[in-house]
């Protein structure tokens, strides 16, 4: 009707002939449709060429291979893949079949809208295409209905805004990613991983070629069916005769997508990005997987559903195996839940952490002797997971033994960072704040996820320096958790050395020794309610970790980390050293350290009267040094075996004894573990000068300083004295200003109100004294 109109008031115009068919009359009302419209399109801002937030995820193993190719939120497999990227045979071939005019014309081609106008006419009305490669673009991107004339007016005025604002190359590239390649597939990036199972980086010049037929009529040509297939192969007769390209080439359907490490591939896919090239080993995954359901399936009748395994080359904390669970697709355990994410309690896994702030804030070192005896911190008394004590033993016999007194005697001490601070410079975010956790912290009183230990274990592989965990093979080791230096090198160092005194399980799960040769440094832990079992491992350059539970957090007997998680490390780092030798070299011990000859008994340096010695490490200027004085020189009256004071050396025999502290004595008492005595003097020696060489004056435990001690109307109270004696002292006796108390470590006094000197003698007359407050309360 608008050209019937048009015809009417220009009829005598002579470059407007209404005696035209017409379908000339449209395409020259469309040429001149361009020309008006050119300038101004210019006017109008720039569309969103690509959407690309809403992309598919392909992620590959560290070989290339797929693990997982994701879809879009509307359903769709659409990846993209910059120009430079897609080969030149695929980008030649698509403009030779599709538009070959393509850098020449302004994105709608005049001559192709008049030669298949003239063609309908000719032929009768048969349609001929006369689409632009940019035409086609804009068809798909703004999603065009252009079988009638206004669709194909809106078709070719987007299309020359789109030519309006982007170049050439960004159309040719914007148009490879979007267009149709059957069913739900756009773009040649997801129809190279659909069809051929490659990135389109890697097509070969047949396959390329046999791509570029599809857009063109997707519905039909799509190799998803035999019935696609045949018409693809015929299409390919037309445009490329009897090249023998398309028998060589193996189509795969959608089905035949991969859904390996499926924990992996959307841990990966949440970070963001489109074709992610992962650090993940397909060989130790598949060593990781298969022991994993080996180790499940073994422990079936002992209630034991579910684990998870992670193992990373420490230098790098490359991820070179991830598995979240015991079954993806197994809905009886939560399989899809990722349990190297899920926070839960650790455990004993953190005391390692514990000893390497006590050893870098000079408190200990891997030889001091520690007490493992009944303990009471303001209101918490920790007990031991056997439920027993061992007395007195070194840092490393404590932290290999896991015991729990003794970490958290460490933790009460540690002070900048304590272990709260330092787990939240590591990037572990506590739910809750300090003083809620207070002294449980160190036995796993807050949660954590595998991923966070791992990233803490690191800290001892890398000489304390947190280094985060890479996923993608162009990560650069930074993020938001990172921090330089945690840890001191020599304290990391000397840590893992200390866990390396850990001895392996007797057997894996499969009833086979471990080999006992391989340095392996690891700690386990065992959540409170026994639902968790957790071990984590440093060998050579691997490090690895294995949780043991169940998603609904079900206790379970079994689940105890050394007995239930250790053996399934062991197995894993065996198997991932023997399938992919590493390095294996043992790190050197870092600046810092100085190796010094350590009497094994006491821990401290040795004295000329240690009868043995071995080699022990310090850190220079912070680690707490002091010579031996357990072991002294004596000297022994021969006719009744007492000991001599100092000066009256003649005619006696010069022994070794031992002298510890009384605390200490009593708890190699309590631990079964006999200690052997000095002998008494012969007589009191008076003064220091007359006693032994090292010895010291005792001390008061009790009643602490700057306490004020309640009285009870009733007069039923009682205070408790108590007091450590030097070695080979034995009695204690105490005073409450000139009046006598009591003799013995520990006595107690009736008390009275008022402010009181409280003093205790040794039997050599060495003294202490402290000031007691009493006060009455109703």
């Amino acid at each position: 009707m608008i050209l019937d109109n048009l015809c009417s008031s220009v009829a005598s115009r002579s470059f407007w002939d209404c005696r035209a068919p017409r379908s000339a009359r449209y395409a020259v009302a469309l040429v001149v449709v361009l020309a008006l419209g050119w300038a101004g399109l210019g006017l109008i801002a720039a569309p969103l060429l690509v959407n690309r937030s809403n992309a598919s995820c392909a992620v590959t193993d560290r070989a290339g291979k797929l693990l997982r190719l994701s879809l879009t939120g509307d359903e769709k497999f659409r990846l993209w893949v910059p120009l430079e990227a897609l080969p030149l045979e695929l980008q030649q071939a698509t403009l030779r079949y599709e538009d070959r005019w393509f850098y020449r014309h302004p994105g709608v081609n005049p001559f192709a809208l008049v030669r298949a106008a003239w063609g309908s006419v000719a032929a009768s009305g048969r349609r001929q295409g006369a689409s632009t490669l940019t035409m086609q673009l804009a068809r798909q991107r703004f999603r065009l209905i252009t079988h009638t004339l206004p669709g194909k007016l809106r078709q070719i005025g987007y299309a020359l805004w789109l030519e309006r604002h982007f170049s050439k190359d960004e159309l040719l590239e914007a148009y490879l990613n979007l267009a149709p390649y059957g069913a739900n597939i756009e773009g040649v990036g997801a129809a190279a991983w659909v069809y051929f199972h490659k990135p389109a980086a890697e097509l070969s010049p047949d396959e390329a070629r046999a791509l570029v037929l599809i857009p063109q009529n997707p519905r039909s040509r799509a190799p998803l069916s035999p019935a696609g297939k045949g018409a693809l192969q015929a299409a390919w007769r037309v445009a490329y005769g009897e090249d023998p390209g398309f028998e060589r080439l193996g189509f795969r359907r959608r089905e035949d997508l991969p859904l390996r490490a499926p924990h992996f591939a959307e841990r990966v896919c949440g970070r963001g990005g489109e074709g992610l090239a992962s650090t993940l080993d397909p060989t130790v995954q598949a060593l990781a997987v298969e022991l994993l359901n080996s180790f499940v399936r073994q422990h079936q009748a002992q209630g034991i559903r579910n684990a998870a395994a992670m193992v990373v080359q420490a230098p790098r904390m490359e991820v070179l195996a991830y598995v979240g669970s015991a079954g993806y697709f197994d809905r009886r355990i939560q399989g899809f839940v990722n349990g190297l994410k899920a926070r839960r309690s650790p455990g004993s896994t953190l005391k390692p952490f514990v000893y390497a702030l006590a050893i870098g804030q000079g408190l200990i070192t891997p030889d001091t002797l520690l007490k493992d005896t009944a303990l009471r911190t303001g209101g918490y008394q920790p007990e031991n997971f056997e439920g027993n004590y061992l007395g007195p033993l070194s840092a490393t016999a404590a932290l290999v033994r896991s015991r729990n007194i003794p970490a958290v005697a460490l933790a009460a001490q540690l002070r900048r960072p304590t272990l709260y601070q330092f787990l939240r410079l590591a990037g572990l975010k506590p739910a809750r704040e300090e003083a809620f956790y207070g002294l449980t912290l160190a036995l796993g009183g807050a949660e954590a996820s595998m991923e966070e230990l791992i990233g803490l274990y690191g800290l001892l592989a890398n000489g304390g320096e947190y280094r985060a965990l890479r996923w993608l093979r162009t990560d650069d080791g930074a993020g938001p958790r990172s921090a330089p230096q945690l840890l001191l090198p020599p304290a990391a160092y000397l840590v893992r050395r200390m866990l390396e005194a850990n001895p392996p399980p007797e057997r894996s799960f499969g009833l086979r020794s471990f080999s006992r040769n391989l340095p392996v440094a690891w700690k386990t832990g065992t959540s409170s309610g026994l639902k968790d079992a957790w071990a984590l491992g440093l060998m050579g350059d691997w490090l690895a970790g294995v949780w043991v539970g169940n998603f609904d957090g079900a206790p379970n007997r079994h689940l105890v980390g050394r007995d239930l998680a250790g053996p399934l490390l062991f197995s894993i780092l065996e198997a991932v050293g023997q399938e992919v030798p590493g390095d294996g070299s043992q790190p050197a011990p870092p600046p810092g350290l100085k190796a010094v000859e350590i009497c094994p008994v006491s821990g401290a340096l040795r004295s000329p009267w240690c009868p043995h010695g071995k080699t022990g490490w310090i850190i220079p200027g912070v680690s707490p040094i002091a010579t031996c004085t357990v072991h002294r020189q004596v000297f022994i009256n021969p006719g009744n075996g007492l000991r001599r004071c100092r000066g009256e050396e003649g005619g006696s025999e010069a022994q070794v004894a031992e002298f510890w502290d009384s605390d200490v004595l009593e708890l190699f008492r309590l631990a079964g573990v006999r200690r052997a005595s000095p002998p008494p003097f012969e007589r009191p020696c008076g003064d220091l000068a007359g006693a032994d060489a090292g010895a010291h004056p005792p001390t008061i435990v009790s009643p602490l300083v700057g306490m004020s001690y309640p009285l009870r109307a009733d007069g039923n109270s009682r205070i408790e004295f108590s007091g450590v004696s030097d070695g080979g002292r034995h009695r204690l006796f105490w005073f409450v200003g000139d009046s006598f108390v009591g003799e013995g470590n520990t006595v107690f006094w009736p008390g009275r109100p008022g402010r009181f000197v409280v003093r205790v003698v040794d039997e050599q007359g060495q003294s202490a004294a402290t000031v007691l407050t009493a006060i009455p309360v109703d």
